[in-house]
């Protein structure tokens, strides 16, 4: 073998090597990504479920939903209402949610493990408040990425609802 070839070889092989370190620096970071946006998913949901603010604006915003006629807390007037003031939070927390989910830093698939039925059931619950809302506002997009993640989500029974 000549020096030329053991010098070819040698290049080849330190190449080579670049190239699997390369591949595998690309796979430890997505590795990483990935389990940062489910560490993150995690903890939202542990929020949502044990800290008190989420707890209590869930409880009236079912107060309110279990009352009915949701869109009369969108009328002008019922802005500082309790139960108004209980559903936009919920409501901004789901907006969130979904442009998190649509942004890649929310893990979709566990979020909708956990709640995909709730989510679909509250938008087809406050629909008519969120159409009041736009109305009253003229703001045609308020939480247009919740709605299209409920749509999304819906199932075939749940869409005529949507």
């Amino acid at each position: 073998m000549t020096t030329d070839e053991i010098q070819f070889y040698g290049l080849c092989v330190q190449t080579g090597a670049i190239v699997v370190s390369a591949i595998g620096v690309i796979f430890s970071i997505a590795w990483n990504v990935r389990i940062a946006r489910r560490r993150a998913t995690l903890d939202l949901l542990i929020n949502e479920q044990t800290h008190e603010t989420p707890l209590s604006e869930r409880t009236e915003f079912l107060k309110a939903k279990n009352g009915g006629d949701l869109a009369k807390w969108a009328a002008p007037g019922n802005e500082s209402a309790k139960e108004a003031v209980a559903m936009r939070a919920v409501l901004n927390r789901y907006e969130l949610v979904a442009i998190g989910i649509s942004e890649g830093t929310i893990d979709e698939g566990l979020y909708k493990k956990w709640c995909r039925s709730t989510l679909v059931n509250d938008w087809i619950s406050v629909k008519p408040f969120v159409t009041q809302l736009r109305a009253n506002t003229r703001v045609w997009t308020v939480f247009s990425d919740f709605e299209a993640l409920a749509k999304k989500w819906a199932t075939k029974d749940e869409t005529p609802h949507l």
